[in-house]
């Protein structure tokens, strides 16, 4: 893979890019992604090692084609996020949530009635915003949740580097869904099965070392 790249790149840096693209929708492994990037950085490809670090969600985000919520079409923006940030409405706030105006969605997370699994159902939405899931990881409050990050991390919309910072805080489950889910950034899979591989490796040596006696506990006697 390596080898190809530098080939692309004595041709033409955009056609290098475009290959780099290409590898990144076949869901390469990410031991092979790490070798393009160290082609890319002896290569002096600045446009590939910025897709590799900081590459676009896996789905592209599309404006919906259903109708507006005709409730919600005769407010303003400046109404939207008053109403977000104080009603006390179920119905709104959920009409709110569903329309995942990121604006008015950071509005819509300070509000104290909001609750967790309304969040859940906003960063699992799809599809969604990559500006929207940003603004509930930007909450500690919600970011905190093992359910809104899980939502987040699994949500193809969310872009690889954001999903990637929450996954130190999933469970072994959550890591290993993540890893299988074709549907994932191969960025984001491939860093779900390191850390997997890593905490099995800790318990292996966890389990082989034992507990440690304290001077003088031994059994002779």
């Amino acid at each position: 893979v390596s080898q190809a790249l530098g080939l692309a790149a004595e041709g033409d840096a955009l056609l290098a890019t475009a290959l780099c693209e290409a590898l990144l929708a076949l869901a390469v492994p990410y031991e092979r992604l790490a070798a393009i990037y160290a082609a890319a950085v002896e290569g002096a490809l600045p446009d590939v090692r910025r897709l590799l670090v900081s590459p676009p969600p896996q789905r592209a985000w599309e404006p919906p084609r259903e109708p507006p919520d005709r409730r919600l079409a005769q407010l303003t923006l400046g109404h939207k996020k008053a109403r977000a940030r104080a009603d006390r409405d179920p119905d709104l706030l959920a009409r709110l949530a569903a329309e995942g105006e990121p604006v008015v969605v950071r509005e819509l997370l300070r509000n104290p009635r909001l609750t967790e699994a309304e969040v859940v159902r906003i960063a699992a939405r799809r599809p969604c915003r990559p500006e929207t899931l940003r603004c509930v990881h930007d909450e500690r409050r919600w970011r905190t949740r093992p359910a809104v990050a899980r939502a987040i991390a699994m949500n193809p919309y969310a872009e690889p580097a954001l999903a990637s910072k929450l996954l130190p805080r999933l469970s072994d489950r959550d890591l290993a869904a993540i890893a299988a889910d074709a549907a994932l950034h191969p960025l984001v899979r491939g860093l779900a099965v390191s850390l997997g591989r890593g905490r099995a490796s800790f318990d292996s040596a966890s389990l082989r070392s034992g507990p440690e006696r304290a001077p003088g506990s031994g059994e002779d006697g």
